[in-house]
């Protein structure tokens, strides 16, 4: 288990936060950008305003899911989280994410168990009312690239396929059984072994594809929790939006109203910010063969980029009507489907999405969606007990880690070592003790006193001597200080990459087996901006 929080930080006194999210954490700056703060007490009035959620949005959301789960086994949690979904007092708590091989970075975990906690309190705040957590599969994104692999601290796992360009909820990747081997053997001597290899077997196969895939890990990691994996590429939930698709074909309302919020957020912050995301003309995917091809407007004409087909506008309105599934919202358009197909009541997202949510308030209102309640994620890092023992013997606290390497090493020198060891004062003490000597000697002999400088001589090279000797352990040891700092440096950020963006689950379930799941749980605090510093 995660046997100790050492410490929570809040999250907008490190490096880990934008300018805008810290805003929108700490200051009214942003009021008009978002409907209510991450509190508990704010999700009374949101609770009020989706109670209008209809049964026939209900009934759809139940039936597709049924479907979805059709062959699933090890089901109750899950299935009672299903059925509750048709009731009328039942909501969501949202999170979502790419394909990513065997889960891919820590976040994906992070962000999961935070929706996971924030249902549960709701549950305990709310009794009347029923909470669900919910992840939703990012099934249509086409970069296989970026979920192609997973990383350790010393191996990164990959697959291929022969359909890469494919959305890739469709490819059904080649190269398990290497994969399969190498958490074999890179994993051998730890305790949970058999209990990766295995997870990641029962989960992937050749003929699987990827959504199914991440269907099967994400149900086995969470089904105790009840959670509810969407996959929105499905023919019935996009039929249900035919008339937003419409709209965004005909108005081009994601273009207006986004580009008007920019410009807002632009002149608030006077020309010093960076927005996550500007809006297309057209903010919709077409889907041909399973690959997704950008939608664009020109000359009176919709066409698809990368590909001579054209279409005019009765043309792309009837086939938004008869094949709606072959359309797909990019990164702006996709919240507002999630939103019409849950009764949702918040989104757990990182620092880019909440970023990227706050451009999006008015999209939400012209088409009369409430808008969620938006939660950071808590960030977490996992160092183990001997890490600590380090830092406390060198006097660095965690909050020393959150600067470039080069900086930290000098704060290694400035902290710990004292450079100057001089043996001055003692060699003046000894010229002292020999002038004394020298001057009593003197009223005996006076042939005496080479004999005395001789030996002062002697001494004072036996000092220097063994000032070198200290001065070349101090520098040895400088070494062997800033060496172990930087092997606990370098899993905070390995490969220069903040741990849990880098890091797969696996290299700490290895050691704790679903005790590690467990315990991030416990330590999460969804109601609170924390980066929390574990001991594991």
């Amino acid at each position: 288990m995660i046997t100790v929080i050492k410490k929570k930080i809040d999250i907008t006194d490190t490096p880990f936060t934008s300018k805008i999210v810290r805003d929108f954490l700490r200051s009214k700056k942003l009021n008009g950008f978002y409907s209510h703060k991450n509190e508990i007490d704010s999700y009374k009035k949101l609770i009020k305003k989706r109670s209008s959620f209809s049964k026939k949005q209900r009934d759809l959301l139940f039936n597709v899911l049924s479907n979805q789960y059709k062959n699933f086994s090890d089901m109750s949690l899950v299935a009672n989280s299903i059925k509750k979904l048709r009731k009328n007092n039942t909501y969501t708590v949202t999170t979502g994410h790419q394909l990513c091989l065997n889960t891919g970075p820590l976040y994906f975990i992070y962000k999961i168990l935070q929706t996971i906690k924030i249902s549960d309190e709701l549950n305990k705040f709310y009794p009347k009312s029923n909470f669900v957590p919910v992840f939703w599969m990012a099934s249509e994104d086409h970069d296989f690239e970026e979920i192609r692999s997973f990383q350790t601290y010393n191996y990164k796992y990959q697959i291929s396929s022969k359909s890469k360009d494919y959305c890739t909820g469709k490819i059904k990747p080649s190269d398990l059984s290497k994969v399969i081997e190498d958490l074999d053997k890179n994993f051998k001597s730890k305790p949970f072994k058999n209990e990766i290899c295995e997870l990641f077997k029962a989960s992937y196969g050749k003929n699987i594809t990827l959504a199914e895939s991440t269907r099967n890990i994400v149900h086995t990691l969470f089904k105790d929790y009840g959670l509810v994996v969407v996959d929105a590429d499905d023919k019935q939930f996009k039929t249900s939006f035919n008339e937003l698709f419409t709209d965004e074909i005909i108005n081009f309302s994601t273009y207006d109203l986004v580009n008007k919020t920019n410009k807002k957020l632009i002149d608030l912050y006077a020309n010093d910010i960076k927005l996550q995301v500007n809006p297309r003309k057209l903010n919709l995917f077409y889907i041909e063969n399973n690959i997704r091809y950008r939608l664009d407007f020109s000359d009176d004409r919709y066409t698809l980029v990368g590909k001579k087909v054209f279409f005019d506008k009765d043309q792309i309105i009837s086939k938004i009507k008869d094949s709606s599934n072959q359309f797909s919202p990019n990164v702006l358009f996709r919240p507002l489907y999630q939103e019409f197909i849950l009764p949702n009541l918040s989104y757990v997202g990182g620092n880019a999405e909440i970023s990227y949510w706050l451009q999006l308030k008015s999209l939400f209102d012209y088409h009369n969606i409430s808008f969620p309640i938006l939660s950071l994620r808590n960030s977490i890092i996992m160092l183990n007990k001997r890490d600590f023992e380090l830092m406390k013997r060198y006097k660095m606290d965690i909050n020393d880690f959150f600067q470039s390497k080069d900086n930290f090493v000098k704060k290694i020198v400035e902290q710990n070592i004292e450079m100057n060891i001089s043996l001055n004062n003692e060699k003046n003490k000894l010229k002292n003790l020999y002038k004394n000597i020298i001057e009593s000697v003197n009223k005996i002999d006076l042939n005496l006193n080479s004999s005395i400088k001789s030996s002062e001589a002697k001494q004072i090279a036996i000092l220097e001597s063994l000032e070198k000797k200290i001065v070349k352990f101090q520098k040895r040891n400088i070494k062997t200080t800033i060496k172990s700092l930087e092997k606990i440096y370098d899993k905070i950020y390995p490969e220069n990459i903040f741990q849990e963006r880098k890091i797969n689950f696996s290299e700490f379930y290895s050691y704790k087996g679903n005790d590690l799941i467990n315990s991030i749980y416990e330590s999460i605090s969804p109601f609170d901006n924390d980066l929390i510093i574990a001991e594991i």
